[in-house]
């Protein structure tokens, strides 16, 4: 038998040297498209992420500013301001204050560092310096609602009238449109008075400008550097940090003659607002890239429809 002759063709053929270069780079450059692919969604995902990260922290603020500005003066008259805003260019401030109590006392005599009297028999003019004893127990129930409402606060039942309970109110001069924070600590009803502790007067008080005293709540919004701050009746050495990476905090309001008033307060009537625009600009540093994102929006107070 004739052996048949040995032919490549009939044989299994391996790679050459050309064709594995040729495939290596087309595996690199696949490679190269999917990695470049998975980096790009990557970025997104990231920005993405810090968009809606930075959107969060600006919509947290105006949920707790809306909040408040729906609140803003409960129980309190068109005389006093509660509504002010301080105009610091990039860095304004929104002063909310609502009353806790529908009893307001007045200040019957001059005003001394560690008393106020609310009663004056004696006098004709200012009929709501006398006494007022609906439940005939001898105590003005003025008063009365006052030292409940100062017991209740560390919730102390049989609350002595000279107890360590002390709660923050307010001493307003309408003619003005100021007036100063001090710690209402107790009172004395035979005296028809309530001891406090100020830290000073900012001002005189004439009897002549029928000041009166609130249980008031003030909720004051600042930007200090980065964060915006909220200071609590006042006590601005205790302020709470709310939201940092702020870049920018404005408040105006329209009046409803559609005016706009970038600084409001003193005897203002907050009642003529027609809204309250507080626009916020936040920042954020996410690989090497800064993100901004601006922020407004419009609140009305709702208790100037009771005026």
């Amino acid at each position: 038998m004739r052996s048949k002759r040995f032919s490549p063709s009939c044989a299994s053929r391996g790679f050459t040297l050309v064709e594995l270069l040729v495939a290596a780079a087309l595996g690199i450059i696949v490679l190269s498209v999917a990695f470049g692919l998975v980096i790009t969604n990557r970025k997104v995902y990231d920005l993405d992420r810090g968009r809606t990260a930075l959107n969060q922290n600006l919509r947290s603020a105006f949920d707790m500013i809306g909040a408040d500005v729906r609140q803003a003066g409960e129980s309190l008259g068109p005389d006093f301001p509660a509504v002010e805003i301080v105009d610091g260019g990039d860095a304004d401030e929104l002063v909310l204050r609502r009353n806790l109590s529908d009893v307001v006392l007045p200040v019957c005599k001059p005003i001394s560092c560690t008393k106020i009297y609310i009663h004056d028999a004696s006098s004709s003019s200012r009929p709501e310096c006398h006494l007022v004893d609906g439940n005939g127990n001898g105590l003005d129930d003025r008063q009365e609602a006052w030292r409940e409402f100062r017991c209740a606060q560390d919730g102390v039942p049989g609350c002595q009238r000279n107890g360590r309970e002390k709660v923050r109110a307010y001493l307003y001069d309408p003619v003005v449109g100021k007036g100063d924070w001090f710690v209402y600590r107790g009172d004395t009803m035979n005296r028809f008075r309530i001891k406090l502790t100020p830290s000073s007067w900012s001002r005189s008080y004439p009897l002549s400008h029928h000041p009166r005293l609130y249980l008031l709540e003030e909720r004051r919004y600042r930007l200090n550097g980065d964060t915006i701050e909220l200071v609590l009746n006042g006590d601005a050495s205790n302020p709470q940090s709310l939201i940092d990476r702020i870049d920018l905090f404005r408040v105006r309001a329209q009046m409803n003659n559609g005016s706009w008033k970038t600084a409001l307060g003193g005897r203002d009537q907050w009642t003529d607002i027609a809204r309250i625009e507080v626009e916020i600009s936040g920042s954020t540093a996410l690989r090497g890239r800064s993100l901004n994102r601006t922020l407004r929006s419009s609140f009305f107070p709702r208790n100037a429809l009771s005026h």
